[in-house]
């Protein structure tokens, strides 16, 4: 096997071709890992999610890191490692276009919302503040790939 890097052209169509990633964020030296749906365009990789812990840590802390892998030939893989700042779209005259776009992009894909909008317990109504439009602005992408010899 031999592991090697991959150039930023792969990086970014392999982010542009998938819609699952691995969300790293952190809050007081504590870091925090979930999957989420994203749709890649711009540089940025767009989702959507309800509030939470993960919103809550990324507002406190914007630094994040998006993880997207692919499963290749046999025993090969490929994983991009793409480092950037969170920047919410809220719900407001200001930011309506790139919301709209956030939506129009992920809605493209079926089931885009169930990641974000689906919770193990659901919190009562008085609770409920409406969902959470994003976008990770990429600053940096750096891939690996393994591939069999």
């Amino acid at each position: 096997m031999i592991i090697r890097d991959i150039p930023q052209a792969q990086c970014k169509a392999l982010v542009a071709a998938n819609r699952l990633a691995r969300l790293a964020c952190s809050e007081a030296d504590r870091p925090y890992l979930v999957p989420i749906f994203y749709a890649y365009a711009d540089s940025c990789a767009y989702a959507f999610t309800m509030p939470g812990r993960k919103l809550n840590m990324m507002r406190n802390n914007p630094n994040v890191t998006l993880l997207v892998e692919e499963k290749g030939n046999g025993r090969g893989w490929s994983s991009v490692v793409a480092e950037g700042r969170f920047e919410e779209l809220p719900d407001r005259i200001g930011s309506k276009r790139q919301r709209d776009y956030a939506w129009s992009l992920l809605s493209q894909h079926a089931g885009w919302w169930e990641p974000g909008a689906l919770k193990p317990v659901t919190p009562p109504l008085s609770d409920h503040t409406g969902n959470v439009f994003f976008r990770i602005r990429i600053e940096h992408m750096s891939g690996r790939e393994a591939v069999d010899e």
